[in-house]
């Protein structure tokens, strides 16, 4: 068991629906639940495969009796592979929020309602700074705190049909997840291996991480824990800069981390796209600490250590 420090003697929920679960973090999510139990099924645009239901069949049919709602649907925001035209950019707003209102509504409308419904925004929904501190309480402007904080307002207001159905609701706010195997640890593993890796721009500005354990760790523990609704910030106890964090990983391949990547080179992926990288915020677990998670890989010298040399 990965988290024995959860309760899973009899686990009250045992049914989840899992949107978005063949990716790095639902995969991750899929594992950690089915080990504690769970009965997972995942939402898939494909009809008739295993322990899968198909959207259509979904708005067709309705939500089968579960327990637990679980949105990690979207389109990569990172994806290098994919120019950052207005078209992409569009897709990356509407497979977060229409999904999430989706699931919401269909939620909402079900005659046994689920225990719990878990939308997927991000840390996005804080301003930028180099010196604000961010616990799950700030408020943050749709318009005036830049693309990814609307972005974040748009998937949170749309998990409201269920939270208004009186569906215990949270709003996962994800940082960024480290790990073997995909997320931003996938981008940075050449680099680093050659011994060219290095920070973003002036690697000044904060890095919200996260292990991927812990990430999938949050979402069991927002299921089992009734005390735990609204915001949710998932994000590492111990933030630091993307420098530090670019230098501590590097540290575990025993390799330098001097190769800056400018500013400039990163403004041709998108403009959207290079602000989440150059900028930064300082985020806080207050609810996960102050409600009993206990981080798995709190500090980030042993995840770097665990994500470069750990057994798959």
């Amino acid at each position: 068991q990965a988290f024995p420090y959860l309760s899973m003697s009899t686990p009250s929920l045992r049914r989840v629906i899992l949107a978005g679960g063949r990716g790095f973090l639902g995969n991750a999510i899929k594992k950690q639940l089915s080990i504690a139990g769970y009965k997972v099924t995942l939402v898939s645009r494909k009809a008739g495969e295993e322990d899968t239901i198909s959207w259509e069949s979904l708005e067709n049919e309705g939500l089968p009796e579960t327990d637990v709602v679980i949105n990690l649907a979207g389109a990569p925001i990172l994806d290098l592979a994919k120019p950052w035209t207005k078209k992409y950019e569009q897709e990356c707003v509407d497979s977060r929020v229409k999904t999430t209102q989706t699931l919401a509504k269909l939620a909402a409308e079900s005659k046994k309602k689920p225990e719990v419904f878990i939308a997927t925004s991000a840390v996005g929904y804080y301003p930028t700074s180099l010196t604000a501190k961010y616990t799950e309480d700030y408020i943050s402007s749709a318009s005036l705190d830049g693309w990814a904080a609307g972005l974040c307002h748009k998937i949170e207001d749309a998990s409201a049909p269920a939270s208004e159905a009186g569906i215990r609701t949270v709003q996962m706010r994800m940082g960024v997840i480290m790990g073997r195997g995909g997320g931003a640890y996938a981008n940075m593993k050449l680099p680093l291996r050659l011994g060219v890796g290095g920070p973003f721009g002036d690697g000044k500005q904060w890095f919200p991480w996260i292990h991927l354990d812990d990430a999938a760790g949050l979402y069991q523990f927002a299921a089992e824990e009734k005390k735990v609704s609204g915001p949710l910030n998932a994000v590492s106890p111990h933030c630091v800069s993307n420098g530090s964090f670019m230098t501590q990983i590097a540290h575990a391949w025993w390799r330098p981390a001097i190769f800056a990547v400018p500013a400039f080179l990163l403004n041709l992926i998108g403009k959207e796209r290079a602000a989440m990288l150059l900028e930064g915020q300082h985020v806080i677990p207050r609810k996960a600490i102050d409600l009993g998670y206990h981080f798995k890989f709190p500090y980030v010298d042993q995840a770097c250590n665990e994500i470069v040399n750990g057994a798959d």
